[in-house]
């Protein structure tokens, strides 16, 4: 289970509330939307969730994440990153390795599981997002869409129990958005909980809780 507590938020002093006294609770298999108009605060609400803000990025924030019952901001952001992880909205920004394989590897290696589980867990993803011609080649050479799915796939083969995907869509093609659909509909069937940030009908379609930002980050 996954527990927001009271949760409010803006960037500075001078800055209006973007989430105002927000609670909300996710249990296991929930696909969650969220919703909005740029700058309402998709993206700062899922960077919250993870603690990226404030452990990167600051603000004045207050309320409790907790997830199984674990206040988060008593984790560090390794600790954090195999319960709950994030795929932001530019994928440059967390590819880190030469190659799409050493990416994928990477996350599993860290959590020291065995080699041969962690070949599996990338044969099979890249299987299912129908990329395995992507195994080898270097992660600067691929475009916008390809770097969102390797990034994807990454998140894959971590295997958290939380995934928090900010515009999954971006850039796919409609085969892509299909296959990643599937995925993220056998991950939720799985048990994981799944928040899907964005403004696409694709995303809405796949949910069964939605959380419309802009309607609760008045001041009252």
């Amino acid at each position: 289970m996954l527990k927001l507590e009271n949760i409010t938020f803006k960037y500075n002093e001078d800055s209006p509330l973007l989430i105002n006294n927000f609670s909300f609770t996710a249990e296991k298999g929930d696909i969650i939307a969220v919703k909005g108009d740029s700058g309402t605060g998709k993206t700062t609400l899922l960077n919250i969730i993870c603690s990226v803000i404030p452990k990167i990025f600051t603000g004045d924030l207050s309320g409790t994440v907790f997830h199984d019952d674990i206040d988060i901001s008593k984790l560090s952001l390794p600790e954090i990153a195999p319960r709950i992880s994030l795929l932001m909205q530019h994928p440059d920004n967390q590819l880190f390795f030469p190659t799409v394989e050493q990416e994928l590897a990477f996350a599993p290696e860290n959590l020291n599981i065995p080699a041969k589980n962690i070949i599996k867990r990338i044969d099979d993803i890249l299987t299912k997002l129908n990329i395995e011609n992507l195994r080898y080649q270097e992660t600067n050479s691929l475009s916008f869409g390809q770097k969102k799915l390797v990034t994807f796939a990454s998140i894959i083969t971590l295997s958290p129990k939380v995934y928090l995907l900010d515009e999954p869509f971006a850039g796919l093609s409609k085969e892509y958005i299909k296959l990643t659909s599937d995925e993220i509909k056998i991950q939720a069937k799985n048990g994981k909980i799944i928040f899907l940030a964005g403004h696409t009908s694709d995303i809405t379609q796949l949910a069964n809780k939605t959380i419309e930002m802009g309607q609760f980050n008045e001041e009252n």
